[in-house]
């Protein structure tokens, strides 16, 4: 078997050495051969490493599951391990000159599966990155079911409840006309009294009074409002006589009694003692009369022949005191009776004696009679014989019943009114209803009416300000998520420009007010609430709903800069919302009532003047002055009179509409204005004791650099303000076609900052960095457009199916529509998503999320790709597979800068790598040059075998055989059978020609060399960054202990 090319990328060549069918001193003579000939191979360096375990563990997998996506892993040699775990060394070359002309082994690159044939520029593209984010903000709300409460279900229904509760309450000063009749009193007792019960007169009115249709117009045949609520019987009662004690009887027949005397007296009070009712004997009264229900239901009692005062009065304390058991309404029982036959009283003077009165008066005054008078004289006589009137019907009416006096005089009308129709006109089709219609109102009551019902409607106002109070909160909580999962910023990096951003989110977003308003207004017309839906009113509704609209959402844009967690933001806004609306609302119309205060009102003008600045006055203050100007209009209309004002005019709602107008604007500049941060510049101390590759690498940068260059940073420096020391200190490196350049660093050491600044995230204090040819300072656009970025959290929409994020990013990049498709379909094979793409992406795991971020940054091949440890999470399977990912973008010639806290990571991918301290870069070059300068020497690992059968492995010869050929050497760790030492020689030929030497006779099993791996590196370096940070290490890791890692091996045996 013979040493294979796996890889050549940039300045390293790696090969795969074999394991099996070789001669075991072939090792010592390479290495011994390299040794002697570095400098005339033009080589730098070079080292061996173990396969990793993860490479047992990928071709284990393989194995067992032959469908599992292999991508190539066999060709570009990411599998190193074979299955023997004896001697597994390989070479790693680094060549001193760069060699990028040698393509890497393996397969081609696929960058023109990755982009469109075209890149779409200008008007073009910011059309479609419009439709883009329009498209992203349809599919989440359309899945959002919070969106759908706060946005839609809570407005109308504050809405909706507060018109509803208009409703119950009845309106002000509109009193309903009022049907006057005796059942309004509900049931009870009248009478009836012929008084000229053989009088031929009367039969006619005595018919229409007891036969059909009976009392009023209660039981007429034709429908009326009466007869729906006040039913009628069918059939009126047979008159009865009610049961009485015979003694009461026989009292009563016993004793004569006459018209002044007609039955026992009552006591009534007296100035002595007082009391409520007359205390009445039993009897008084006389004997219960006839009666019987009516057809109209009253209980109808026959006093003819009887002293009807004598019976009313005294029958009327035991009528009463059942009603009196009540407490909230005493029902008097009986409110009135009718009575016919009667005649008028009668003067006891002749004609001639009223004359001779006149005359007698006349001489004692003075005064004589003319011709006038005389005539009159004559006539005296016969006036009086007419006085003399028959056949009267008399009302009679209780006068606590208010209505009772005209109830009961109706009903004699309709009795009269029936007794005089012609023969064969049904009476049952005839009467008259009775209507008492209120009042117009006074001054004092109109003021009052108006007062009140403007306060009704100034609280549906306040319900719609509250309405409306929620749903540009609403709003930001998108923003927010996509601020904090860094999805606005990725967008920003994709090439979408501030003013994309928020103009189609405020579009989005006035659209979806609009359609929340337009429910409003529904509502409100659904309600005919006259105050907003009148044809005047109307179209100002609907544009104080709408502008504000306009003016509220760009103005809550700048609080998602503010706020981290969505709910806190929504309760937030909400209740500042509701407090300005609320109070500016309620205090000026509050203060408007004191009419007669000029200091108030001059006050209050001043103050509403001053609130118009805040869309929720506006709105509120308008709905308020729309619900007076109505209340007004209302009120000249009881008058008779037309009052109707232009609501647009300026004094009414008309500078409202415009401050609306011109908040919107000005709201939304100020939104922009706050994506561009300036920071002053802070003097910097000089650079000292840097390491010699990195000073070579800023003097290379300093003077010019390289024009082939996709990434300069150029003295890069980031101060936070309030901190003196730098975040980032003057970093200086230029990154080249087709290289993977790594930056690793403890937490703190300022990596991400790094990635802020060159993403445009955050502000550069001083220095610059271009990317293929644009500054971050100036043309951070044309930035955004050249570079992949995946940020080190998944900045990915919950709401949205993987195919829909790399459809949202490939609009964003200007890939043309209909390739758009093709894009996102390379995105979902290249990184291995085709089973989860339709799924949404809140339900992938971890590792699934990252492919997805990183599928984001690679599409549409921008030039730089950023991975802020893109790895994180993934099993070694995906890994794998998003690393021949990144080798591919290696070999379409264009650049990544890669974090990762994965050595392994590092030591597969980067071709270059720096690590930084304290926001400086601490050294810079190969990995195997890092090793080689740094490192610590070679880990070699020793498995003793057992001398004889049934005897313990011995370590001890093969221990005492470490410390004495190689002085110095650590002892890493040792186990029953395992000795691992660090040894410090510089010889790789030495260390295998002794070990081969001696492997018999110290009983050695298995040995495995190695190049001590970048992880002791990084650690080493790492403690410069450790010293102000007591950062935990576990025990085994490599540079653990502050002092002393690992113990000397003579130390060791010394223990043991």
């Amino acid at each position: 078997m013979k040493a294979k090319l796996i890889e050549s990328i940039g300045q390293e060549l790696i090969y795969l050495l074999p394991n099996k069918h070789f001669k075991q001193r072939s090792y010592a003579s390479l290495f011994r051969e390299l040794e002697e000939t570095l400098d005339d191979l033009g080589l730098s360096s070079f080292g061996v490493s173990d396969t990793p375990l993860e490479e047992v563990f990928l071709k284990v997998t393989a194995e067992a599951d032959p469908g599992m996506q292999k991508a190539d892993t066999q060709e570009n040699g990411s599998t190193l391990g074979k299955t023997s775990t004896e001697n597994k060394p390989a070479e790693q070359t680094a060549l001193k000159t760069n060699d990028t002309s040698r393509m890497p082994v393996g397969i081609a690159g696929d960058q023109n599966e990755g982009k469109g044939s075209r890149q779409y520029k200008g008007f073009q593209l910011v059309h479609q990155q419009i439709k883009a984010l329009l498209i992203k903000r349809f599919h989440h709300a359309s899945r959002s079911h919070k969106d759908f409460l706060a946005q839609i279900v809570l407005p109308a229904s504050f809405v909706l409840l507060s018109l509803i509760l208009t409703v119950i309450i009845p309106p002000f000063g509109e009193y309903p006309a009022l049907t006057l009749h005796p059942w309004i009193y509900g049931q009870q007792f009248t009478f009836f009294s012929n008084e000229r019960p053989g009088s031929e007169q009367m039969v006619s009115l005595t018919d229409a009074f007891l036969n059909k249709p009976g009392f009023g117009n209660r039981c007429l045949k034709e429908t009326v409002p009466l007869h729906r609520n006040y039913p009628c019987n069918n059939m009126p009662t047979a008159w009865n006589t009610p049961a009485v004690h015979p003694n009461l009887s026989s009292l009563l027949l016993s004793q004569k009694w006459s018209p002044e005397n007609p039955s026992p007296p009552c006591k009534c009070s007296t100035h002595k003692q007082l009391t409520m009712l007359p205390e009445c004997p039993a009897g008084a009264g006389g004997l219960p009369p006839p009666q019987r229900v009516q057809h109209s239901t009253e209980i109808l009692q026959d006093l003819t022949h009887r002293n009807i005062s004598d019976f009313l009065v005294k029958t009327y304390p035991t009528l009463i005191k059942g009603s009196l058991k009540s407490k909230y309404w005493v029902n008097e029982q009986r409110y009135g009776g009718i009575s016919i036959g009667g005649r008028l009283p009668v003067l006891h003077v002749s004609g001639d004696q009223v004359v001779n009165f006149l005359s007698d008066l006349g001489r004692m005054m003075n005064v004589t009679g003319g011709k006038t008078s005389l005539a009159a004289a004559k006539e005296i006589s016969n006036f009086l014989k007419y006085m003399e009137t028959e056949d009267n019907i008399k009302v009679w009416f209780n006068n606590k019943g208010w209505h009772a006096m005209v109830s009961f005089l109706n009903v004699a009308n309709n009795a009269i009114l029936r007794a005089n129709l012609r023969t064969g006109q049904d009476p049952e089709e005839y009467g008259i209803t009775a209507v008492n219609h209120p009042l117009n109102l006074t001054k004092e009551q109109l003021s009052e009416v108006t007062v009140l019902t403007t306060s009704v409607d100034a609280v549906v106002a306040i319900c719609v300000i509250f309405a409306m109070s929620f749903i540009p909160a609403s709003f930001v909580l998108y923003l927010i998520q996509e601020r904090v999962t860094k999805a606005k910023h990725l967008q920003f990096v994709s090439g979408v420009s501030p003013a994309v951003y928020w103009l189609t989110n405020f579009l989005w977003d006035i659209v979806n007010y609009a359609l929340s308003a337009g429910m409003v207004v529904v509502i409100f017309a659904g309600f005919n609430k006259k105050a907003y839906t009148s044809p005047t009113n109307l179209p100002v509704l609907v544009a104080l709903l709408l502008l504000y609209g306009w003016a509220v959402i760009p103005m809550m844009y700048p609080a998602s800069s503010f706020f981290s967690v969505p709910s806190t933001a929504y309760v937030a806004l909400s209740c500042i919302n509701l407090f300005v609306g609320l109070n500016s609302s309620a205090i000026t119309f509050i203060l408007e009532l004191f009419e007669n205060n000029p200091s108030l009102l001059k006050f209050n003008k001043t103050l509403k003047n001053v609130l118009i600045v805040f869309p929720h006055f506006c709105l509120g203050r308008g709905l308020i002055d729309l619900a007076m100007n109505q209340a007004v209009t209302e009120v000249y209309a009881r008058f008779g009179e037309e009052h109707v004002s232009n609501p647009f005019q300026w004094d009414f709602v008309g500078k409202n509409l415009v401050a609306l107008a011109v908040q919107g604007v000005a709201f939304f500049i100020l939104n922009l204005l706050m994506q561009h941060r300036l920071f002053a510049e802070t003097a910097m101390s000089p650079i000292i004791g840097e390491d010699e590759d990195v000073a070579e690498e800023r003097k290379r940068i300093m003077n010019g650099g390289s024009k082939t260059d996709i990434l300069e940073l150029q003295e890069l420096t980031k101060i936070y303000a309030g901190r003196h020391k730098p975040a980032v200190d003057r970093l200086c490196v230029g990154i080249r076609p087709g290289e993977c350049f790594g930056l690793l660093g403890v937490n703190g050491a300022g990596k991400t900052t790094t990635f802020k600044m060159l993403t445009g995230d955050t502000d550069v204090t001083s220095g610059d960095a271009v990317v293929a040819g644009n500054s971050i300072l100036t043309h951070i656009s044309n930035v955004h457009q050249n570079m992949g970025y995946c940020p080190q959290f998944d900045a990915i929409d919950d709401l949205l199916t993987g195919r829909e994020h790399l459809y949202l990013y490939a609009r964003l990049r200007g890939v043309p529509a209909e390739e758009i498709k093709r894009v996102a379909e390379w995105g979902i094979q290249k990184l291995g998503l085709p089973l989860y793409a339709d799924h949404l992406a809140g339900t992938y795991s971890g590792g699934n999320k990252r492919k997805l971020s990183t599928a984001i940054a690679l599409i549409g091949c921008p030039p730089l790709v950023l991975l802020d440890e893109p790895t994180t999470g993934m099993d070694p399977q995906s890994r794998r597979l998003l690393w021949d990912s990144i080798v591919s973008v290696l070999r379409d010639g264009r650049a990544v800068v890669l974090t990762s806290h994965s050595m392994e990571e590092c030591e597969a991918l980067c071709t270059r790598l720096a690590i930084m301290v304290k926001g400086t870069f601490k050294c810079l070059g190969t990995i195997q040059q890092l090793k080689y300068k740094f490192g610590d020497g070679y880990i070699v690992t020793l498995k003793i075998k057992a001398p004889k059968s049934g005897l313990p492995p011995d370590p001890t010869p093969a221990e005492h055989f470490i410390r004495m050929n190689f002085p110095g050497s650590l002892q890493r760790e040792k186990h029953y059978n395992m000795l691992q030492y660090q040894i410090c020689s510089s010889s790789l030929a030495k260390i295998f020609r002794l070990i081969i030497s001696n492997k018999e006779n110290l009983h050695i099993e298995e040995y495995s060399v190695s190049q001590t791996t970048l992880d002791q590196v990084f650690v080493n370096f790492a403690k410069q960054q450790m010293e102000d940070e007591e950062i935990p290490l576990h025990p085994r890791a490599a540079g653990a202990s502050r002092e002393a890692k690992v113990s000397p091996a003579l130390h060791q045996q010394a223990v043991a």
